[in-house]
């Protein structure tokens, strides 16, 4: 049985239109989450306390204060200028108390310091 061309379109309509009916209400739940998820983190990332100067300095490890898991810690580092700071560790090794390394000092556009430990010195 074929079906005339009139018969034809308004079948190959009512199909899509069916799938539009059943696909439409999905593509807009999507469309509305990823436009909040994008709000989200667009207004997470202008609060955020960007870096705005990164300096390298020379210290000493004075003491490990806390030890985490899988190689994380907070060193107590006397830098080359005099001054003693918390700097933070990912290092797999243990940094040993007396050790010199190098400490990447970050300033932030709030004024604040944050100091973590970037390698240590060859000796």
């Amino acid at each position: 049985m074929r079906l005339s061309d009139d018969k034809a379109r308004r079948l190959t309509a009512l199909v899509w239109r069916e799938r539009a009916r059943r696909w439409l209400p999905v593509l807009l739940v999507v469309l509305v989450l990823a436009g909040g998820l994008t709000f989200m983190l667009s207004s997470q990332v202008e609060r955020a306390d960007r870096t705005v100067a990164v300096h390298e300095r020379e210290g000493t490890v004075l003491s490990i204060k806390q030890g985490g898991s899988r190689g994380a810690s907070i060193v107590r580092v006397h830098l080359e200028d005099g001054r003693d700071v918390d700097a933070y560790s990912t290092s797999r090794i243990v940094v040993p108390k007396g050790s010199h390394v190098i400490v990447a000092e970050a300033r932030h556009a709030s004024g604040r310091l944050t100091y973590d430990v970037v390698r240590l010195v060859d000796q």
